[in-house]
């Protein structure tokens, strides 16, 4: 039975949040100078500018790291399920490279991850833009009432910014993050799926329909019931749950580390070597 997939999926997931890590210090440092400088017009320009550059290496950053890891995991799951058809005693199609279709769906699955990243950008920068035009409003304030005011302002910010991790912000759905625990989410989240759709593109190329869902320890709720379950990829074969219904009851939700393996239903295969 197999269990979490690492290796490839594991260190490019750590690459892209290592890269976050980084971007998310440099900006609370860039803030926290200008911050320091107190009423210095020119240094709440120089921060906005600053953030600014880290967001543009940040995200050619992550479309590097889209066009380049998610192929590989993508390559990694295809690999992995030829490994298992030789293994089931099957032989893998001839002529089975990564053609147009693989290299398409990898493509999508970058631009989906791009599109999720980029997110991240948008949002830390509008809250830069924020952060500038009111930094910029209590220094004109703070030349009417005086110098120690704009100073406790300045602290007060800092405050903020430290207790909601600089770059907080929410999602659609409302949920709060900060830009290492996103990033995180979506390298885990996207490295899986493209490990689990090269394994079942690869698997549905051989004409094999059958997976069956890996275990592991601290399975959340909503995975736990299909742990191990039998599931078709197209639907064709009857008397299984297919794959779309798990995903839609919740399985391989943000942050799963569950994968898929090669099931064989024997009494099939006794049955197509009998017919034949």
């Amino acid at each position: 039975m197999p269990g979490k997939v690492t290796h490839l999926s594991e260190a490019q997931a750590a690459r892209l949040i290592r890269f976050y890590e980084q971007a998310e210090r440099e900006i609370l440092d860039r803030l926290n100078r200008a911050l320091l400088k107190a009423n210095k017009t020119e240094y709440l320009a120089a921060m906005k500018k600053n953030v600014g550059l880290i967001l543009q290496q940040l995200r050619s950053g992550s479309r590097t790291w889209c066009t380049e890891a998610i192929p590989r995991v993508y390559v990694q799951g295809a690999t992995m399920a030829d490994r298992m058809i030789t293994e089931a005693g099957f032989e893998v199609k001839a002529g089975a490279g990564f053609g147009a279709i693989h290299q398409q769906a990898a493509q999508v699955l970058a631009e989906n991850a791009f599109e999720s990243l980029d997110n991240v950008s948008q949002a830390i920068g509008r809250q830069t833009e924020d952060i500038y035009r009111e930094l910029a409003l209590e220094n004109v304030r703070g030349t009417v009432v005086g110098y120690d005011t704009w100073k406790q302002t300045a602290r007060n910010f800092r405050e903020q910014l430290a207790e909601r991790g600089v770059t907080g912000f929410k999602d659609k759905t409302g949920r709060k993050w900060n830009m290492r625990s996103y990033a995180e989410m979506v390298a885990r989240t996207t490295t899986m799926e493209a490990h689990n759709q090269g394994t079942v593109n690869r698997l549905a190329e051989n004409d094999l329909d059958l997976v069956v869902v890996s275990q592991h320890a601290g399975a959340c709720d909503l995975c736990v019931p299909w742990e191990g379950k039998v599931l078709s990829i197209t639907g064709k074969t009857p008397g299984y749950p297919t794959l779309a219904e798990a995903k839609a009851a919740g399985l391989f939700h943000p942050n799963c580390a569950h994968a898929m393996s090669l099931y064989v239903d024997l009494d099939e295969e006794i049955r197509k070597l009998e017919e034949g």
